[in-house]
């Protein structure tokens, strides 16, 4: 349950809803798995899985909800493999050339027909509502994941107002200029790696397993180039890769955190769950408040 990932975003409205109510919203939208016919799937999961029958997990003012995809596994080598037979057919036995809209109509047949075969893959996105900070926390190294999920929650809700943060300095300068001064901000230290990026050809460089203040570095910004991601550590509890987006990748808690919701003993997995939750989030709300603070806080909305 402890997030990997961090995707930000900012509720433009109130948040009304209790956790009973936000459950019951829920509920209709629950996760269904794909007939035999149906490529996808995508709907709500209690974030306790077999141990939860409920679609909130609600502590200290925050709200955990959890939605389930499950696809279709239909490899394209298949589909074009039957795909090139069926055209070939068609030629030979008729003497003419297929034209796109047929094989794009051929294509669906054989999709059609492969579905009610094919294997299923499931994956499970998590996110919680800060009461309190008035934020979204997605757990997805992708901003289209997170906005799947999203687009989900609004779809239950009839309404949902929410938009990624946005810093008032923008990130690629600001990181840059980290790794100009090879100093971080308060609370933050550099990590050991990095990805530069030219603006005006396109060039990248990727960094791993390096002292951040080296001479090649430096070397790179002098040509011009700039950070578009870069490895942090906070309080040496949190340790991460922080994108030009804001985008929080490859989030690891010491085990000096992770411990303290052992601390409280939970005998079963539902204690465990909450005890986890707890730390997590109060660690993360933390956090993010020192990671805006750096970026010079919130920009505000247009």
């Amino acid at each position: 349950m402890w997030f990997k990932n961090l995707r930000l975003y900012r509720l433009t409205d109130d948040w009304t809803l209790s956790p009973e109510e936000l459950n019951d919203k829920l509920a209709p939208f629950c996760f269904n798995p794909c007939g035999s016919l149906d490529p996808l799937r995508y709907g709500f999961e209690p974030p306790l899985g077999r141990e939860g029958t409920q679609y909130v997990h609600a502590s200290n003012g925050y709200m955990m909800i959890c939605a389930k995809k499950q696809e279709k596994i239909l490899p394209s080598g298949v589909i074009k493999e039957q795909l090139e037979e069926k055209v070939a057919a068609i030629r030979e036995a008729e003497s003419r050339p297929v034209g796109r809209k047929e094989r794009d109509g051929l294509k669906d047949e054989i999709i059609f027909s492969l579905l009610p075969r094919a294997f299923t893959k499931s994956s499970l996105d998590y996110a919680y509502i800060a009461l309190q900070e008035k934020l979204i926390v997605v757990n997805s190294s992708s901003a289209k994941r997170a906005e799947d999920l999203l687009s989900k929650l609004r779809e239950a809700l009839g309404s949902l107002r929410c938009m990624p943060i946005s810093p008032k300095h923008l990130p690629t300068q600001v990181m840059t200029q980290w790794l100009r001064d090879s100093e971080a901000p308060h609370q933050f230290a550099l990590g050991e790696e990095v990805e530069l990026q030219a603006t005006k050809d396109g060039r990248v460089v990727r960094c791993k397993k390096l002292d951040l203040t080296a001479s090649e570095i430096r070397s790179h910004l002098d040509s011009g180039m700039h950070v578009s991601k870069i490895a942090l550590c906070w309080k040496e509890s949190i340790h991460c890769i922080l994108d030009d987006q804001l985008g929080v990748k490859r989030l690891k808690f010491e085990d000096v955190v992770s411990e303290k919701a052992n601390d409280r003993n939970p005998e079963t997995k539902a204690e465990q769950f909450d005890a986890d939750f707890a730390i997590m989030t109060l660690e993360l709300k933390n956090f993010i408040t020192a990671l805006l603070a750096a970026f010079g806080g919130e920009a505000e909305p247009e």
